[in-house]
């Protein structure tokens, strides 16, 4: 009896166990993060902070600092380091709009903190919460500099000029950039390699000021941020709707004070940019050029207008849209012609005639008129050297085919069959990346892969040229 009273209080112990087990670790899932220590206790803005707590996550990314005015308006940060325990991170440019103003200038004030690592903590007490202050105004510690600081003691304090003046060169002053969330001591302070002057003007210029009567401020809507890392990459962002990204149009402004003058030096006012990102026609009533050929590669909608995009800003003959992503890129040819938006082109076999396939974008194209540097302009050159210039050949008129092909039923299947006919306008069918259109120049192939233009919905190769050719093209293609 003793026996199975012993046998049924181990098996009871063993089912606890069981149960307990699984509660325990959920308990300890559920442990929330705690903050016991911070330092300094005075940091200014761009100034490295060190939280020390429990319940971190050792991932630098799943961990979230919150900074949190008396207003409730709060910042977000990720930090540099992270473990269980400490979270090293550095005060961003946004906190320096939770700060208090008073008299115009921002005064230090108290933030608190909080941690999102899997669950929240909660926010700092008045003993735990740092006192923010403005940039370059120093953290307090000896030996210790500012954002900008170099150490030593000594706080290297941006105002340059004063408070009216521009120390870091971004056109904005310096009393108006901490305001603005931004460092007066430095250009580009969100480090996307586009000045702050000149993405908070494109911000203005998206809202159509001067230019009309100003609208209500598109706050809910994406703007030109000189906060957002992210905007000015090369993958960034187009804000206007013009073709153009916001870097590739600040590379503009920053190199020429009109198109094809490049610029004796760094622009000196955000006034009347030449590029915005803002506008769509930065320039109001630009004409487009009367030189026949020039006109029609960049005049791309017949309006006799030319927005950012038609722009030639290098003076190479070819428009900025172009050259960054449209008709004098390789790719453009066969996926517009993919025989939905025009009968199918597949791309001429085996040769990069840019040599930039590994470049994204296509090497700033838009601001060098000379990509290959051989002396040549790009418009004048001949990428693929069938004897006509990237000039001639960047468009096709809108009725090509009809144009440059016939259709006949050969074969009596009742289907028509497209023939090059040497028609009305054999120049027609022109590719800046094929030499063997719009004819079959010395320079196309003779033995085109198998199998490979199967699928072309028009031949891959053109008429035997002309008498006279190259000499003999006419003015346009669509001429």
């Amino acid at each position: 009896m003793r026996r199975l009273f012993i046998i049924c209080l181990l098996a009871l112990s063993a089912t606890a166990l069981l149960v307990s087990a699984p509660a325990a670790s959920a308990a300890k899932a559920k442990k929330k993060p705690a903050i016991t220590r911070v330092t300094p206790m005075r940091i200014s803005v761009g100034n490295v902070l060190t939280i020390r707590g429990r319940n971190f996550k050792p991932k630098r990314k799943a961990n979230t600092v919150i900074f949190r005015s008396a207003s409730g308006r709060t910042a977000f940060a990720k930090p540099r380091r992270a473990s269980r325990k400490k979270l090293v991170v550095v005060v961003p440019a946004a906190v320096a709009r939770l700060l208090d103003v008073a008299g115009g200038r921002q005064r230090p004030t108290r933030i608190k903190l909080r941690v999102l690592a899997g669950t929240f903590s909660r926010y700092t007490t008045r003993r735990l919460s740092p006192v923010v202050t403005a940039f370059g105004e120093g953290d307090g510690r000896p030996g210790g500099g500012g954002s900008n600081g170099g150490g030593g003691g000594t706080v290297k304090v941006c105002n340059d000029g004063g408070p009216n003046g521009d120390h870091d060169g971004d056109l904005l002053l310096n009393k108006d950039e901490p305001g603005l969330g931004l460092d007066p001591c430095l250009a580009d302070t969100d480090g996307d390699s586009v000045e702050d002057g000149y993405e908070f003007q494109s911000a203005v210029d998206l809202n159509h000021y001067p230019q009309t009567l100003p609208l209500p401020y598109p706050g809910k809507r994406p703007y030109p941020n000189p906060l957002d890392p992210g905007d000015g990459q090369p993958a960034g962002t187009d804000y206007d709707g013009d073709g153009l990204k916001l870097r590739e149009e600040f590379l503009l402004w920053l190199n020429f004070s009109s198109d094809g003058a490049l610029r004796g030096g760094h622009p000196t006012t955000l006034s009347g940019l030449l590029y915005s990102d803002g506008l769509q026609k930065s320039v109001v009533g630009l004409t487009a050029p009367s030189d026949p050929l020039y006109n029609w590669a960049l005049d791309m909608d017949g309006n006799n207008q030319l927005s950012d995009d038609e722009r030639d800003a290098d003076a190479d003959g070819l428009g900025n849209w172009d050259e960054l992503r449209g008709r004098m890129t390789e790719d453009w040819w066969p996926k517009q012609h993919d025989g939905n938006n025009e009968p199918k082109e597949s791309k001429y076999p085996d040769l990069d005639f840019l040599d930039n396939e590994d470049t994204d974008p296509a090497f700033n194209a838009h601001v060098d008129g000379d990509m290959d540097g051989d002396g040549v302009l790009d418009g004048a050159d001949d990428n693929d050297h069938d004897g006509l210039s990237n000039q001639f050949e960047v468009r096709r008129p809108d009725d090509w085919l009809f144009d440059s092909m016939v259709s006949v039923d050969t074969d009596g299947d009742g289907v028509g069959d497209t023939f090059f006919t040497g028609g009305p306008n054999p120049w027609a069918y022109t590719n800046p990346f094929n030499p063997c259109k719009p004819f079959n120049s010395e320079r196309c192939h003779s033995h085109p892969p198998f199998g490979y233009y199967d699928s072309d919905e028009v031949p891959p190769i053109g008429p035997n040229p002309p008498a006279g050719y190259p000499g003999g093209a006419p003015t346009t293609p669509d001429g």
